[in-house]
């Protein structure tokens, strides 16, 4: 009996642990869906932090590709801060990185794609 309670303990604390790790997104960042980004597009710049050879692989029709290392020297091209920016990678990592960047630079309007490329891939396959 006391083998389940210590179990069922460590279980619970775990998930606990668990879910204050997963849901560690700031508010500032508001997730988009594939689904929704399918359906509704996007008013605003789509942003592909992956490596070119990455982008030139797949990506997101009318997305401009700029590596996260490179997003400092190409913030004209983003607009101005105010601007819509829709940030995506292959699995969230780099994208959360530029986004934490770009917030610190003063842009406010940051939306992130929700499983990012692997999740547009599943998405868009026939």
């Amino acid at each position: 009996m006391r083998l389940i309670q210590r179990f069922a303990t460590g279980l619970c604390l775990s998930l606990f642990v668990w879910h204050a790790i997963a849901d560690d997104t700031p508010a500032y960042i508001t997730p988009v869906s594939v689904a929704e980004l399918g359906e509704q597009g996007f008013d605003g710049v789509i942003l592909d932090v992956r490596t070119p050879e990455e982008f030139a692989q797949a990506h997101i029709p009318n997305a401009l590709n700029v590596p996260h290392p490179l997003l400092t020297n190409h913030l004209a091209t983003l607009g101005k801060t105010d601007t819509p920016l829709l940030i995506y990678c292959r699995s969230g990592r780099r994208a959360r990185i530029a986004m934490d960047q770009l917030h610190d630079l003063g842009f406010r309007k940051l939306y992130h794609l929700s499983g990012d490329m692997q999740a547009w891939q599943a998405y868009s396959k026939p």
